[in-house]
């Protein structure tokens, strides 16, 4: 089982929008420990709660998707009423283009139900490196990638290949659209001595990204907005063999981001430092 925060970034949607699903009864926790009244989740709600992010994403209101989820809507009627959606939403702009692709990975997932699918899981540990990077508060993924692309420029320009490492993001909070708190930056191949000033005024300093005594991780490749799928695989596979999160997640680009011809499409591997369950 998770904690709410754990399984925010596990399923990625905010700790808030859980906690307001639990009210209404559409998503409960699977437990709620009474001394400390934390909320604790399970990989195995991973299907349920796609599905209340597909139907949510077609217009349906939440009294609406609860009568269905009662009813036990399967998967067939889902996919029929999203082919619908989709065949409006093509018709609209890039804007409403992204929501469309978003629909069409929550779909994925649901007919996974929760599986590894093609995902292979790797534990293992990561040493320290130095690190050259910056850490603030988004407000929202458009200006965390906004902020990346900065970060990749930059490091391009700037950081010979010889030198710099991976691009890596560290995520310090819960997953939420409204308040991301990420370290971004570029592992380093040896000390450097100075920072380098971003074109938004934003500083990039040196220190150390710490090491991991020992992480779930998992190699993705595709588009940045099926990344959850990963990220669902990865939880499905920490609680079936008894590891517990540990630390704040890594996101490593094993390619640099955003390069043509697909500036959309990213390699990484996906960090959870973990420990074994109690």
């Amino acid at each position: 089982m998770f904690k709410i925060g754990e399984f925010s970034q596990i399923a990625r949607v905010s700790g808030r929008l859980l906690r307001y699903y639990d009210g209404l009864g559409l998503l409960r926790p699977v437990r709620i420990d009474p001394a400390t009244g934390y909320r604790y989740y399970s990989a195995e709600q991973l299907p349920r709660l796609n599905r209340i992010l597909a139907l949510k994403e077609l217009g349906l209101l939440l009294d609406q998707i609860a009568r269905m989820l009662d009813d036990r809507i399967s998967v067939e009627e889902i996919r029929g009423m999203l082919m619908l959606k989709k065949a409006e939403l093509q018709q609209s702009l890039r804007a409403e283009q992204i929501r469309l692709r978003h629909i069409e990975s929550r779909l994925r997932q649901i007919e996974e139900q929760g599986s590894l699918a093609d995902y292979d899981v790797v534990v293992k540990t990561v040493p320290a490196q130095p690190y050259l990077s910056v850490r603030a508060e988004f407000g929202g993924m458009d200006a965390a990638l906004a902020a990346l692309r900065a970060v990749t420029g930059a490091v391009v320009r700037h950081v010979p290949p010889q030198a710099r490492d991976k691009l890596v993001v560290v995520a310090y909070s819960d997953f939420d659209d409204e308040k991301l708190d990420l370290e971004m930056g570029v592992g380093l191949t040896a000390e450097r001595g100075k920072g380098l000033t971003l074109p938004n005024r934003m500083e990039m300093v040196p220190g150390e990204l710490p090491a991991l005594d020992l992480s779930a991780a998992v190699v993705r490749s595709g588009p940045t907005y099926q990344a959850h799928l990963a990220f669902g695989a990865l939880g499905v596979w920490m609680e079936a063999n008894g590891y517990t999160v540990a630390g704040p997640c890594r996101e490593v680009f094993l390619e640099l981001p955003f390069q043509p011809p697909d500036e959309e499409h990213a390699v990484m591997e996906i960090q959870f430092p973990v420990a074994k369950a109690a």
